[in-house]
């Protein structure tokens, strides 16, 4: 291009008396400087523009990407509190195209998702058999709160100290939501029946023993309230602590005869 343009000029032209190549060795240092001058700013623009849970999720999708890719760097990232400095700290950090920053403003820019109620959505469980939730509440635009189900749609468990419980309501962020299916009629019907059948298997596991005349004086061992084990029909889990064996001894007796009654 340079030498195109060099053949065309007039000979009385100051330019043709300069050196050849300096054109463009010139022009490209200050165009390399004004696309990395005007990169910073896009990029310190779309940060302010894209709200701290969509930040959130595209670091994150980031940081699995780079460990897909044996990236080391992605963990370099100290954790912190959400805010914007730290997620420009971020990409200050690391050379992430910015690309990535302009599919998320773009996908923000189209509205919030809108999340309908019986919804089934894609979770990550912690101390719990969940994989799934279903949406039953929505809180303002930006927040759904939802019940947790198994991958069986069946009643989540979250363990604590060994004892299952029922999982609660939690709460999500709309732009977390990733929506695989509903919840049917069925689907409720279903879990509604487990909910109430595991409520009363709880419940009278806890009176038999706070009302027998011996259990009642010594403590319940450890996974007497998981509802993986029958123990009311004397189904008692043979993976238990060496310490609970007498206890659980003592139980056996005191619900075989209680089924010896009952017969």
């Amino acid at each position: 291009m340079e030498t195109a343009s060099f053949d065309i000029l007039p000979q009385e032209s100051p330019v043709s008396y300069l050196d050849y190549g300096g054109i463009l060795t010139q022009i490209g240092e200050l165009v390399k400087e004004k696309r990395k001058e005007n990169r910073v700013k896009r990029r310190d623009y779309l940060i302010k523009k894209i709200n701290n849970v969509n930040l959130g999720i595209l670091v994150d999708k980031i940081k699995t990407e780079a460990e897909n890719l044996r990236s080391y760097r992605a963990k370099e990232w100290l954790k912190g509190s959400v805010s914007k400095a730290n997620f420009l700290k971020f990409f200050q950090s690391h050379d992430i195209p910015l690309q990535y920053l302009e599919d998320i403003y773009l996908v923000q820019y189209k509205g919030t998702p809108v999340i309908e109620t019986n919804a089934l959505i894609k979770i990550n469980g912690w101390y719990t058999d969940a994989e799934y939730g279903v949406v039953v509440k929505h809180i303002g635009k930006s927040t759904i709160e939802y019940i947790s189900v198994t991958k069986d749609m069946m009643p989540a468990s979250r363990y604590i100290y060994g004892r299952p419980y029922i999982t609660t309501v939690a709460k999500m962020n709309v732009w977390k939501c990733e929506v695989v299916g509903k919840f049917t009629a069925e689907n409720w019907t279903t879990y509604n029946h487990l909910v109430a059948k595991y409520n009363k298997d709880m419940r009278h596991r806890k009176e038999f023993w706070d009302n027998h005349p011996v259990l009642r004086t010594i403590r319940k061992p450890y996974g007497y309230y998981n509802r993986c084990h029958d123990v009311m029909n004397v189904k008692i889990p043979r993976s238990y602590w060496e310490n609970d064996r007498p206890t659980w001894i003592i139980f056996k007796n005191c619900i075989d005869e209680k089924l010896r009654f009952g017969r």
